[in-house]
């Protein structure tokens, strides 16, 4: 949905959420284990994880065989998350 609005991040806030950002990829890169496994019927795979960031859910896929972290969607955690995993590209 367009809107007429924009919007601007003060530095602090900025700061804040990109510092959780990385301190939680560079946990997941580190533990990649560590976010909670995503359990739903609607998505068949079998390490899917999740890592809450604030108030948005950071969605990744462990691939060991490239030695990458996968990260998929980052989503606002109040949202219908059955509706999110249905539409998960991936």
């Amino acid at each position: 949905m367009a809107s007429k609005f924009g919007y601007r991040l003060t530095k602090r806030a900025e700061s804040d959420f990109v510092d959780k950002l990385k301190d939680n990829i560079d946990e997941a890169r580190a533990f990649p284990e560590s976010g909670s496994l995503v359990d739903n019927e609607f998505l068949q795979l079998d390490n899917l994880r999740k890592k809450l960031i604030g108030n948005y859910i950071m969605y990744y896929l462990p691939n060991t065989a490239e030695n990458i972290i996968l990260i998929l969607r980052f989503v606002y955690g109040k949202k219908n998350i059955t509706d999110i995993h249905i539409k998960l590209d991936i």
